[in-house]
């Protein structure tokens, strides 16, 4: 899928049976062997979007690569698909945990120079990933912890910056006012410095919190790349809808933990972010 970008406002699978979260580390062969990018895709009972997903991440994502799929526990045949997959690295839950608690097994299972995350209902388009990589690696760019990839979620509030891409609209988000990545790329040594993701979170929320981590905490910057972008069907299916269950006590954890500021009590931070782009060639 390739297309103008307008500037706008076969073997097993390796298995691991994981129950305890601190525990999971990258094995000696796969350190010696180090992939450019580990890709952490947490599952649950979604065979159909995880082939999907895995199938584009196959074709599109041309770096050399781990593929880790988180497994909470399926009873829909996930299993069995896994295990007669060739190139992935599979940690299977013995009982669903949640999937904060699952992108922190993979991030701590992973051995790439580079981290990234995908949901089971995405998938990247044609260039994504390699865009991302080579973005955080520009030597003017030192000063970027964390590159977010635009994604197509259809949600007004919070919008910070739009890219047109074949017609259709991709987007980063803020979280009141600061830029946060829904779906990003990072060093694996930062997040291990900043001590891999909060576990008081179960749905959401953290994705936001480790951007503010970046930011607050490590002093860099979270950018999105205007050549990144993710597909994002945003599922709502039962278990989409038990995990809502989580949002509003994760949400309330993310503002009081970084004493964010009242919704609508700050500008717009759109201008800003933009103008940064600007500086920095981004746009």
């Amino acid at each position: 899928m390739g297309g103008a970008v307008h500037c706008q406002a076969g073997g097993a699978a390796l298995v691991l049976t994981v129950r305890t979260v601190h525990n999971v580390q990258p094995d000696a062969s796969t350190l010696a062997n180090q992939p450019v990018v580990s890709i952490v895709i947490p599952t649950c009972n979604r065979l159909l979007l995880l082939r999907r997903c895995i199938e584009a991440v196959r074709a599109h994502v041309t770096l050399d690569k781990e593929v880790i799929v988180v497994d909470g526990a399926s009873a829909d045949g996930t299993g069995a698909w896994l295990a007669g997959q060739s190139g992935l690295r599979v940690i299977t839950e013995s009982a669903r945990e949640g999937p904060v608690r699952a992108f922190d097994k993979g991030f701590r299972a992973a051995s790439g120079t580079y981290l990234c995350w995908l949901n089971d209902d995405t998938y990247p388009l044609p260039g994504a990933v390699q865009a991302a990589v080579d973005m955080i690696e520009r030597p003017d760019l030192a000063d970027v912890g964390l590159v977010a990839f635009y994604h197509d979620f259809d949600r007004e509030r919070n919008r910070l910056d739009d890219v047109w891409h074949e017609g259709r609209r991709f987007s980063v988000y803020n979280v009141r006012g600061y830029p946060y990545a829904n779906f990003g790329l990072m060093r694996r040594e930062l997040l291990v410095r900043l001590g891999y993701l909060d576990l008081r979170y179960r749905f959401a929320a953290w994705d936001p919190d480790l951007s503010l981590k970046v930011q607050l905490e490590a002093g860099l910057k979270v950018a999105g790349c205007r050549r990144a972008f993710i597909v994002h069907d945003e599922l709502m299916d039962a278990r989409k809808e038990a995990d809502l269950a989580h949002l509003e006590a994760d949400n309330a954890l993310l503002f009081e933990k970084w004493k964010l500021p009242p919704r609508d009590s700050y500008p717009d931070p759109g201008p800003a972010y933009r103008a940064f782009l600007r500086q920095r060639g981004l746009c």
